[in-house]
């Protein structure tokens, strides 16, 4: 399959996988990120953590809320992804722009939303303010959101690339865990060389151990 072809696949599962997700009730959605914290934190890795890096869920995406405050309650350090401002007087584009992990302060707080620590950041996911950047070999587990997973471990992500970058890090030794809804695990995933199989796939119905995950067509 060429580039171009596997471009259009991505893009039509990615449609496919939108119009499940937006039929999905807010009720279906708390219970979900529910499910999927209880199956998390009995994750040999994920209990054994002292450092979890946890994206800051979109609404479209499972509630990472419950995992984080399940980790704050078991003493547990914070990370989450922050996408790097340009250096001053210079335009650099989103696209080109590094990832890197926070931490989080721990907070007694109802939600994210209202976290003393949050802003508004890129492509509208809360961004820790003015942070230092964590040594990725600190990390311990990283949870990385996907747009669809299959069941040998082939993710899709949203486009960006931001988190093909960052687990591309030959400094980070962290165990990598995707999570997602079961809505979100699919037959087959169309995927590019450069695409990165996951060892681990952890959802609000099951835990997925491809045993040894193919790579990517050329």
């Amino acid at each position: 399959m060429d580039a171009k072809a596997i471009a259009q696949a991505k893009a039509r599962t990615r449609r496919a996988v939108d119009q499940a997700l937006a039929r999905l009730t807010p009720s279906r959605r708390r219970a979900a990120g529910i499910s999927l914290a209880q199956r998390l934190a009995q994750v040999p890795s994920v209990r054994d953590a002292r450092t979890l890096m946890v994206f800051l869920s979109l609404p479209t995406e499972i509630d990472t809320w419950p995992i984080i405050r399940w980790a704050w309650r078991e003493h547990k350090r914070v990370a989450v992804p922050r996408i790097e401002p340009p250096p001053p007087g210079r335009d650099v584009p989103l696209s080109e722009r590094r990832m890197v992990a926070v931490l989080l302060p721990a907070a007694d707080v109802e939600s994210l939303a209202v976290h003393p620590a949050l802003r508004p950041g890129p492509l509208g996911i809360l961004d820790v303010a003015d942070p230092a950047p964590l040594p990725v070999g600190e990390l311990d587990v990283v949870l990385v959101p996907c747009q669809a997973v299959d069941r040998a471990g082939r993710r899709l992500g949203k486009g960006g690339g931001f988190f093909d970058r960052f687990l591309g890090d030959p400094a980070l030794r962290a165990d990598v865990i995707v999570i997602a809804f079961r809505e979100q695990v699919l037959d087959e995933v169309p995927v590019a060389p450069w695409d990165r199989p996951v060892p681990l796939v952890v959802t609000d119905a099951e835990v997925l151990r491809p045993a040894s995950p193919p790579a990517a067509e050329a």
